[in-house]
């Protein structure tokens, strides 16, 4: 970047929307990532899509890398400018274009956050059903980026299952639409569902539809704990078989007391692992059926208890305590390798006896938790009281991701990419694959000027 550009920057989004000192560029440096650090050059905020064409015709005339960034929440550096250049932050184009309850359709801004179109949403008697937990903070764009699941995922699926239309500009500066306001599309859905998780290596969003649902009248959630946390996914298993559960999510017990003491409140229970399942419905009757066969077998499989939530005053506590353990560990255990990996069901007991093993090798504490509903764990290690330093070591990744691999799992399933798993990602994944990868980011980015060092770019 130089002085010049910078003038055409300007000129294109305004002086009140191009941030150029230090100290305005530092908050645009960082993400959720620990210890991950990388100033831009130059933060637009455009608002609007000529704008954005705008700046993407400067960035290949004078090659300069762009990265997109929504809320700044992810955990793998995603939205980070490696090479430095302009960040487009979407603070400006975060609006609600259109909520159109005929057709159960909201269009959006790419800055919009989720948790705001949750709210929206709701007034109109629909449901959007995709609840990452940094949800009040984290944007639909952003979202949309990382292929963001949550923990709703086992009943309603990703965002990836949601998105119905989408318009963006590519690499080399080029608008395309696809979708619009439907639900079924053999036209033209295929460069959609490419976006998804595609780290904003390819487009930027200008805007994007999504499918809402009917919001289910009635939910309950019962939770119970397990001295033993191998018998957690036995039950787990087994409770999926009685219907569709919205939720099954596994805490362990040092994930417990992190948020007991994060949260400065007695959490019952909190000394043992936990298993927490939601079922919704139209029916009452329907729920609390399924809730009594889930506890029995919670019961027959060793738990200490089961405790049932069907009020919302209940439930919101408890979802309380379940968003707060990303933060509660962040605060309380210091540094923190925090993997999102994800096998399948069957195997969530052999990637917890590895963890273990890595835990007693290294003399690291383990946290787990996460979706066990979908096999996607989230293994946490951080240094031990007795250890004057952390160092983040490759082998442990490399330990942890290789025994994912053996059983059939990935290195992420909702965090994405990013900076620390590129090595790992490339790594691990097929090398047919990876090829192609790298033919279509080639035909949509052809300066890579579009968040170059992320994927396999």
């Amino acid at each position: 970047m130089n002085e010049k550009t910078i003038k055409k920057l300007q000129s294109i989004v305004g002086k009140s929307s191009l941030l150029t000192e230090k100290e305005e560029l530092h908050p645009y440096s960082t993400d959720e990532t620990p210890d991950v650090f990388f100033m831009p050059e130059a933060v637009v905020k455009p608002e609007n899509r000529f704008q954005i064409i705008d700046i993407l015709k400067l960035a290949n005339a004078y090659k300069f890398p762009v990265t997109a960034r929504g809320g700044g929440t992810g955990l793998t550096g995603g939205s980070l400018p490696v090479s430095g250049g302009v960040v487009i932050s979407f603070e400006k184009m975060d609006s609600i274009i259109d909520i159109d309850n005929k057709n159960r359709m909201a269009v959006v801004e790419p800055g919009c956050k989720n948790s705001t179109l949750q709210e929206s949403l709701k007034k109109e008697g629909l449901f959007y059903p995709v609840n990452p937990a940094s949800m009040d903070s984290c944007t639909l764009g952003g979202n949309v980026a990382e292929a963001s699941g949550g923990a709703n995922t086992v009943k309603y699926g990703t965002t990836r299952n949601y998105i119905s239309g989408i318009s963006a500009v590519s690499g080399n500066a080029e608008l395309w639409k696809a979708g619009g306001k439907i639900v079924k599309n053999a036209t033209d859905q295929i460069l959609m569902q490419l976006m998804c998780g595609s780290e904003g290596t390819l487009s930027v969003f200008t805007d994007i539809t999504f499918r809402a649902i009917k919001k289910p009248a009635e939910s309950i959630w019962i939770i119970a704990p397990f001295k033993d946390i191998f018998k957690i996914p036995l039950a787990a298993r087994k409770i999926m078989k009685i219907s569709d559960p919205t939720m099954v999510e596994l805490m362990d017990k040092n994930t417990m007391r992190y948020c007991e003491k994060y949260l400065d409140t007695k959490i019952q229970f909190s000394d043992f692992h936990q298993l927490l399942v939601r079922f919704d419905s139209d029916s009452k009757n329907l729920i609390e059926e399924y809730a009594v066969k889930a506890g029995d077998i919670c019961l027959e499989f060793g738990s200490q208890d089961v405790l049932s939530a069907d009020s919302a005053y209940q439930q919101k506590k408890i979802w309380k305590i379940r968003r707060s353990i990303h933060d509660a560990i962040a605060h309380l255990a210091g540094p923190v390798f925090e993997e999102d990996v994800v096998v399948p069901q069957s195997e969530v007991s052999e990637l917890i006896k590895k963890a273990y093993r890595i835990s007693d090798k290294y003399n690291m504490p383990v946290t787990l938790f996460g979706h066990l509903g979908d096999g996607n764990i989230h293994v946490n290690f951080s240094k031990s009281k007795n250890q004057k330093s952390f160092e983040k070591n490759p082998v442990i990744k490399e330990q942890l991701f290789d025994k994912v691999k053996e059983i059939g799992g990935k290195v992420s399933g909702e965090h994405g990419i990013g900076i620390t798993k590129k090595t790992f990602f490339a790594k691990t994944i097929d090398p047919g694959y990876l090829k192609l990868l790298k033919k279509v980011k080639k035909d949509f980015d052809p300066n890579n000027i579009l968040n170059p060092g992320k994927l396999a770019f």
